[in-house]
């Protein structure tokens, strides 16, 4: 059986999908405690987090930003991992998140690395940030066209002239086919929105906001099998079900489950 990462892409009254509403899940001591063990416990998505650090890392090494700017961290779940980094700066609207990001970050010797501040995305102009790289996971997906148009804005804001934006893309036609199958929330997933794209309704919109798209790069490329061996073989493979899972994605395919953009500021 495919199991659906998040929640439907058809949205309902009950999704959180606008700022408060998505905001306001995340302000959870115990969603903000467990975040990383719960949504990122099994092969499939262990390799999307390492997929998404390996990006982020390729963009430092290769683009060398002398700021990086990471929005909506949660619990730096992906910036313990980020190396190479002269000056970073973590923004957080969760209280909660920023608490358990403050630990990892000390835990894994970052701490003198990063700064954590308090923030909103949509008014990230209030941080007076000018930064060369900025990235974003799992975040601007979850709401709606008029909101990800503001944050467009303030994301853009705060990127120098030609700077680097990265975050993730929803793949529609695998998405539509997964909830067709699968007509309630799996337990223990937060109940939040997700936008889908064809790639060129997705380039279309990042050329909208002021954005050309660099690069789209394939994550998960065979979702249904890598999900079936991880739900079904991760307990009792371990170690050799997380690598059939790997090896997979070394196999070509034109529909993965996302992609991860990397987008450049246009004048």
């Amino acid at each position: 059986m495919e199991e659906v990462p998040t929640m439907h892409v058809r949205p309902s009254v009950k999704e959180a999908c606008e700022e408060q509403s998505v905001a306001v899940l995340y302000q959870d001591t115990e969603v903000a405690e467990t975040y990383v063990q719960k949504r990122f416990a099994v092969s499939w998505s262990r390799l999307l987090h390492d997929m998404q650090v390996r990006e982020i890392n390729r963009v430092i090494q290769q683009h060398q930003p002398e700021l990086v700017v990471e929005v909506a961290p949660g619990p730096a779940r992906l910036t313990t991992e980020v190396r190479g980094v002269r000056r970073g700066i973590l923004v957080e609207y969760s209280q909660e998140m920023l608490a358990q990001a403050q630990k990892r970050l000390q835990a894994c010797g970052l701490a003198d690395c990063w700064e954590i501040r308090h923030g909103n995305a949509f008014h990230l102009e209030e941080q007076r940030l000018q930064c060369d790289f900025l990235y974003t996971f799992r975040f601007i997906r979850h709401f709606f066209a008029e909101d990800r148009a503001r944050l467009y804005r303030s994301l853009r804001m705060c990127l120098r002239p030609h700077g680097l934006l990265m975050f993730d893309v929803v793949n529609k036609t695998v998405r539509e086919r997964l909830d067709a199958k699968q007509d309630s929330r799996p337990n223990g997933q937060l109940n939040v929105y997700d936008v889908t794209y064809l790639p060129e309704e997705f380039c279309r919109e990042i050329q909208q906001h002021g954005f050309l798209l660099r690069s789209l790069c394939p994550v998960l490329r065979h979702f249904g099998l890598q999900s079936w061996i991880s739900y079904r073989l991760d307990h009792r493979l371990g170690i050799w079900a997380d690598r059939l899972v790997r090896l997979l994605e070394r196999l070509p395919s034109s529909q993965p489950l996302e992609w991860i953009a990397l987008c450049q500021k246009v004048e």
